[in-house]
């Protein structure tokens, strides 16, 4: 079927994305809005268009030719993005709907926001040198003895370098595990935090210090707290063992 655009008759045609993914890069969320572009070229017979142009999502705009596009020609698609109140890693998408086919094209937009002061401050209140974390008090909850529990803390990368986060912990019922390893600029990360109640014979209410620095800078190591309430099991007689 043909559809008619600006008085040229146009029809799906065969068209190719010569720009799967767009990588702004490094961002700092205080320059605002940032402007990329993806070019489309129409390899088939006959005329097409593009129809339409979808962001993943409402931080990011787009705007776009309905002129029609040639056999042989190149159309270009320019999209926004706006970092504010965004640190972390940027994983959008933009969807370009070509002709009355239904065929589109989608393009990956990449890159890392560093927050600014007043996002880190917000969301992540607790400094650790060039880290910043959600929370310096870490939440396991009521648990039994000889049982284990997860939970979690976010951490980000605040600087425009690659950093290594660090920990330390003498409590052998704990056990951390960092992801990823290593956080690029802007990048987002989590501390995973095991309580194993068999390595303590606490019962009651406990508190853990863990201290969290980034590569070597001890002296500005933050101090977190783990907090659990430890349940004691009951004997085989059904009566609760008393705390130690």
């Amino acid at each position: 079927m043909m559809a008619t655009v600006i008085g040229v008759a146009v029809a799906g045609g065969k068209t190719r994305l010569l720009t799967p993914e767009y990588d702004f890069g490094v961002l700092q969320e205080d320059q605002g809005a940032v402007t990329g572009s993806a070019f489309v070229v129409n390899d088939g017979p006959d005329t097409t268009y593009v129809r339409d142009v979808r962001p993943s999502c409402g931080c990011t705009g787009a705007e776009y030719s309905r002129e029609p596009l040639a056999p042989g020609d190149t159309t270009e698609v320019w999209f926004t993005y706006n970092p504010v109140g965004r640190p972390g890693t940027i994983g959008k998408t933009v969807k370009i709907y070509m002709g009355d086919d239904d065929s589109r094209h989608t393009v990956r937009l990449l890159g890392r926001v560093v927050g600014s002061e007043l996002t880190l401050r917000r969301s992540y209140p607790v400094n650790c040198g060039e880290m910043r974390l959600t929370d310096s008090i870490i939440e396991v909850g009521r648990l039994p003895e000889n049982s284990g529990r997860h939970a979690f803390l976010r951490i980000i990368n605040a600087t425009a370098d690659t950093v290594t986060p660090r920990y330390e912990c003498d409590n052998r019922a704990v056990a951390v595990d960092i992801r990823p390893e290593r956080l690029v600029p802007g990048d987002i990360g989590t501390f995973g935090i095991y309580l194993n109640t068999k390595f303590t014979d606490t019962i009651g209410p406990v508190a853990i210090p863990l201290r969290v620095w980034a590569d070597g800078d001890t002296a500005r190591a933050a101090t977190l707290s783990i907090r659990a309430v430890i349940e004691p099991e009951s004997d085989d007689s059904g009566e609760i063992r008393k705390p130690l």
